[in-house]
């Protein structure tokens, strides 16, 4: 087996394995949006985030598995030294085979993604998208530790069936909100997004208490086309919204969303907002709508109620993380408590 590292979406483009790798991923049934060479080459130019990809081959020179990591930073100088993290979503992905292959693969990709990250990162976070039952015991071997968290994931069948797994409640502030006079609309202008953007920094900074991706992010999300950006409009202005990767016409993912709710009785930004994309899902074929996280199972979230009542499966497909330097993963710790505080 041959594991190849591909620092920057050129190299791996030149490499003449793309086509190769685009029919594993499609092909694989935990095939996902941010393992995708369309993400690789999306993230690349956004400003504290810098990707790699690794690509196993067999003897044979069939793609055996791939894992897609992002180092991530926030801000500059010390504190981006101290943010600095790996972030794996959704990966690795390895090709069907008997489980010892199966296992080979994982910790070679394992194995070099460590050495790639040893100086680059202070911690290491795989976000996991599907059940990693199988491949728990070698993440452990390889340092890495499992701990438990949620997530919801909406089935998009068809519109009668999706509306009574949601609960009455939601439904009530969906139809009040648009009968407000509130609507659902795709992103029409940059205006638009810089619009969300303040709304989703303010919540950050107000609510969440964590550092946000830059304004560069969400614009070229909306440049790109990978995926929808769907703003809730209300007498004439965005007052909510969401951004929402895609892959394959198959799944549409929450990344980010907002909306200023408590502006008028009746009035449910955030609610419409979700809405959105599970109602483009239903009328696209989507198989299903991705929350992407709902907390850890053993700590109160608020936004995990929020969530549960549009009718989703909930799961707990975990994640695993291992600490790379510890003396600096607790600095980071208490910079983060800090932050918190003062915002």
């Amino acid at each position: 087996m041959k594991i190849q590292l591909y620092p920057t979406h050129a190299q791996f483009k030149n490499a003449g394995v793309s086509d190769a790798f685009g029919k594993f991923l499609h092909a694989h049934p935990n095939g996902n949006f941010f393992q995708s060479a369309g993400f690789f080459e999306f993230i690349e130019g956004v400003p504290g985030y810098k990707p790699f990809l690794l690509v196993a081959t067999s003897e044979g020179g069939n793609i055996a598995g791939s894992l897609l990591g992002v180092f991530q930073t926030n801000g500059a100088g010390v504190k981006s030294w101290l943010s600095r993290r790996l972030i794996v979503w959704g990966g690795p992905l390895v090709a069907a085979a008997s489980p010892a292959q199966v296992q080979a693969v994982t910790r070679g990709l394992l194995a070099e993604l460590k050495k790639h990250a040893s100086s680059r990162s202070i911690y290491v976070e795989f976000r996991n998208f599907f059940d990693t039952a199988d491949l728990k015991k070698t993440f452990e071997q390889s340092g890495f530790e499992y701990k438990a968290h949620l997530n919801y994931l909406v089935k998009t069948d068809e519109e009668a069936a999706v509306k009574k797994r949601m609960s009455s409640s939601r439904i009530r502030q969906i139809k009040s909100s648009l009968k407000m006079g509130a609507e659902i609309a795709e992103a029409r202008s940059e205006d638009d997004i810089v619009a969300f953007y303040k709304i989703l920094h303010t919540l950050y900074k107000e609510k969440v208490k964590k550092p946000l991706s830059s304004l560069d992010l969400f614009l070229k999300f909306w440049r790109s086309g990978i995926g929808k950006f769907f703003v809730v409009l209300y007498e004439g202005r965005v007052v909510g919204g969401i951004m929402c990767p895609v892959f394959d016409n198959k799944v549409i993912y929450e990344w980010y969303i907002c909306g200023e709710d408590g502006l008028a009785q009746g009035l449910h930004p955030s609610v419409l907002a979700t809405w959105a994309p599970i109602e483009y899902g239903y009328r696209n074929g989507f198989d299903h709508f991705d929350f992407l996280g709902a907390g850890k199972p053993d700590q109160d979230y608020g936004v995990r109620e929020f969530k549960a009542r549009f009718g989703g499966d909930e799961v707990n497909f975990g994640r695993y993380e291992m600490v790379v330097n510890k003396p600096l993963y607790e600095v980071g710790k208490l910079g983060l408590k800090v932050y918190q505080s003062i915002k």
